[in-house]
């Protein structure tokens, strides 16, 4: 027990389990932690850049040059990266379900893009509509993602792991 009465406190006998290392606990795993969070920034990036190609994909149909329209959005396009990871890392499929359907949606009528463009030549109305289309989902896509991401963290937000005392 500490000397209160004395000018500086003192403690004469000191508990064995405070100072004694084997009794501490682990320090936590840094690389399973590091690994997590990495991986969700490398799955997210993987998601961007699907996204952003489905974006450039759906532009190269447009006849008119519009070289500044995806550039200017690839923010956009990372938050909707972002939040696809997110939820696909926390499991949380049923407020995903919205953006993948509209996701599933968008690289559908990407594919009929393509197909029609192995089939005509020159400027189509039809390929300029399933552009345009492409381009309208692939934004609520992203919103939808985002939307979902805020609202599975607000509901059941992310908490570090309890620690081992």
């Amino acid at each position: 027990m500490a000397d209160f009465t004395a000018p500086a406190p003192v403690e004469t006998e000191k508990s064995a389990v405070v100072h004694d290392r084997e009794t501490r606990p682990d320090a936590p795993a840094d690389r399973q932690d590091l690994g997590r969070m990495l991986l969700l920034i490398a799955v997210g990036v993987l998601f961007t850049a699907a996204l952003v190609a489905l974006a450039y994909q759906a532009r190269a149909s447009w006849t008119e040059v519009r070289d500044w329209v995806v550039p200017v959005t690839i923010p956009f396009y990372a938050i909707g990266g972002i939040s696809l990871a997110y939820l696909v890392l926390r499991r949380a499929w049923m407020a995903a379900s919205t953006g993948l359907t509209l996701l599933f949606l968008t690289v559908a009528l990407t594919g009929f893009n393509l197909w029609r463009a192995a089939l005509t030549t020159g400027p189509d109305g039809l390929r300029d509509s399933l552009s345009i289309t492409a381009g309208v989902l692939l934004g609520v896509t992203i919103a939808a993602l985002a939307a979902a991401m805020i609202w599975v963290e607000a509901r059941r937000p992310s908490r570090p792991p309890a620690p081992e005392l």
